[in-house]
């Protein structure tokens, strides 16, 4: 059993001062204290209500952009997976892949740096590196 004279050391919630209470189930340390509280946390909760749509909308529209991002880089990687795979690959790929200007391609074969393949008079192929 409880005995009557038995006082519990708790610091309140709301104001964060320390006081001597009754029971262990006590959360503050006065009526106005509890009541101000209550108060807060009703507040707290009618604003989620209201603006439960608006953010409801900004996180679906953060969940799409970041689906999109994952979807634009997974193509990405699957290309050049694609591309990596075959022996001769097209000049545009070539540049793509390895990040260098069309010009900076052509001084690449001129120079012997990059083995092509001519089809037609117009149009090669580049030996893949990969």
């Amino acid at each position: 059993m409880i005995s009557a004279n038995k006082t519990y050391h708790k610091i309140c919630l709301f104001c964060r001062k320390e006081f001597e209470a009754q029971k262990r189930t006590t959360k503050f340390c006065s009526h106005q204290c509890a009541s101000r509280a209550y108060k807060v946390k009703t507040r707290h909760k009618l604003d989620l209500e209201v603006n439960f749509e608006d953010y409801v909308k900004r996180e679906l529209e953060l969940h799409t952009d970041l689906l999109n991002q994952i979807q634009t880089t997974l193509s990405e990687l699957l290309s050049y997976q694609k591309i990596g795979s075959r022996k001769f690959i097209t000049p545009d790929e070539y540049c793509k892949l390895n990040g260098i200007s069309r010009k900076t391609l052509h001084r690449y074969i001129k120079e012997d740096m990059v083995i092509a393949k001519k089809i037609s008079s117009r149009k090669y192929l580049i030996q893949s590196d990969i």
